[in-house]
């Protein structure tokens, strides 16, 4: 067999290969680096591989004389780790000193994990002995022989290294968490992402599952730091550990790239559809006037934009929230994470804000959405102030209405009148879920699958609803504002 067909055949089943060594041996670290040598043998042995129908008898043939070498190999090393030949404190520090590497120790001591570093601080820096450390430890003396062979190694091989952190070290990514739920406050749980570094850690062991070590080179921060923010997430269950010593992040993140083929995928049916719903709403735009609310009787298009998120979110209602998981203690919910700003006010598929209930003044509430799709002068936060003035002197008919205002009676005569836009709605935003479910389950790692579809249920609706808005303008049945009002805004006598 030629090296380039025994080369193929190891790229085609290196995932058996991998099981292989991963039954054999106790934990990732070595079953990878036993894969690489059954993989090296493979190579170099392809040429006295003659009988293409023997290929797999000669090749775990291979394999099980590389496991008998490479358990020598360990035995070995195990023998080393645990004789009495560890290098006294005096000629550790001078090893590096005369290298002029103590900068360079440091560094590599700060990227050590936990059990390592202690040791080596322990036995090399504050003086302790082997059964010292081990007591204080509460590790066994052969562990601390272990430990610090092991921590001894790892440091001369890193300080040679050119080490280079990774872009989130000066460019953190942009993570932000969200949580939705009912039931207790939890402030603990709450902050967690008031800070960069939980949401850098999330963000990087999303789709690869990393060490403490590899974070803290990714990251530029000490892993004696890191820990305590592993442990953090760790216990509210946001980031799982690994066989190893890796870990990999439990939530499901929306990124840029799902995010863009969820736009690209769906755009075409949400603006045909809300174009349609649109039209039907504005057929009805003289029985509605009938009611005779303050601002009945603006134009077509104000009074559209005014009744577009009215639509959106009752329908999207009729769908429900599903809150089966316990996020802590006290309260269920569910999490995820965005690596993009959704309320972007640049965004022409964002949202800055939006609510289906805002207090303006005594007495009088909001629903409003700042679509991306709106001009600056056209969104409610503009014009907030002005609205607070000015909603009880349009009550009293003592100014010109800027935003129609309707009584809670008239609002319940609207949602009766609009039920089957609204219901239309409902059936365009379960078409959007199942689009997005299904890109989703393609882009998110295998081990948080199964949680896509109730984080859909529940989150969906957050992160696109500027695409509802933009949409509406695609379709061209509803037109930017050509003045400095308010748009999308309906205000509610209470």
């Amino acid at each position: 067999m030629e090296s380039e067909q025994a080369a193929a055949l190891v790229q085609e089943n290196m995932k058996t290969i991998f099981t292989y060594a991963l039954s054999r041996v106790s934990n990732r670290e070595d079953a990878e680096d036993l894969a690489g040598d059954i993989i090296l043998a493979i190579i170099q042995s392809a040429p006295r591989i003659r009988d293409d129908n023997a290929v797999w008898g000669y090749i775990w043939s291979i394999a099980a004389n590389t496991y008998k070498k490479f358990l020598r190999k360990k035995s070995r090393i195990h023998c080393k780790t645990l004789d009495d030949r560890i290098p006294s404190k005096e000629d550790f520090v001078e090893e590096f000193e005369n290298a002029q590497t103590l900068n360079a120790l440091y560094r590599e001591l700060s990227l050590l994990a936990n059990e390592y570093r202690k040791c080596t601080i322990a036995y090399y820096f504050d003086g302790l002995s082997c059964a010292e450390t081990a007591a204080k430890l509460h590790i066994s003396l052969e562990m601390v022989k272990y430990y610090l062979f092991k921590s001894r190694k790892m440091l001369k091989e890193g300080i040679v290294m050119e080490r280079e952190f990774g872009t989130r070290s000066y460019k953190p990514a942009d993570f932000r968490f969200h949580t939705i739920y009912a039931g207790k406050h939890n402030k603990e749980y709450h902050n967690l992402f008031t800070r960069k570094l939980p949401g850098n850690i999330l963000d990087c062991t999303y789709y690869t599952p990393m060490t403490t070590r590899e974070l803290a080179i990714e990251l530029g921060v000490s892993a004696a730091y890191l820990e305590d923010e592993i442990a953090l997430l760790e216990k509210y269950d946001l980031i799982r550990a690994l066989s190893g010593g890796k870990y990999q992040t439990n939530l499901v993140i929306f990124t840029k790239d799902f995010r863009n083929e969820l736009i690209r995928t769906s755009e075409d049916f949400l603006t045909e559809d809300i174009g349609k719903i649109l039209i039907s709403v504005q057929e009805k735009l003289p029985k509605l006037r009938e009611l005779q609310f303050i601002g009945s009787d603006m134009e077509d298009n104000r009074l559209l934009w005014s009744l577009l998120f009215e639509i959106i979110r009752k329908g999207k209602d009729s769908l429900g929230m599903v809150f089966n998981n316990e996020i802590y203690s006290g309260a269920a919910g569910t999490n995820y994470g965005t690596e993009y700003d959704s309320c972007d006010e640049n965004d022409s598929y964002g949202c800055y804000s939006f609510a289906g209930y805002c207090p303006v003044t005594e007495g009088y509430s909001a629903t409003y959405a700042e679509f991306g799709i709106l001009p600056q002068k056209n969104r409610f936060r503009t014009h907030r102030d002005t609205l607070k003035k000015s909603v009880a002197a349009m009550a009293e008919g003592k100014t010109e209405s800027i935003v129609p205002i309707v009584q809670r009676s008239q609002l319940e005569v609207i949602d009766d009148i609009l039920r089957q836009e609204i219901e239309e709605f409902g059936k365009v935003y379960q078409k959007l879920y199942k689009t997005a479910v299904k890109i989703m389950r393609a882009h998110a790692p295998e081990g948080v699958a199964s949680m896509v579809g109730d984080v859909m249920a529940n989150a969906l609706f957050f992160d696109t609803v500027g695409v509802f808005g933009y949409c509406a303008v695609k379709s061209e049945k509803l037109a930017i504002p050509e003045d400095d009002l308010p748009a999308a805004v309906l205000v509610t006598a209470e």
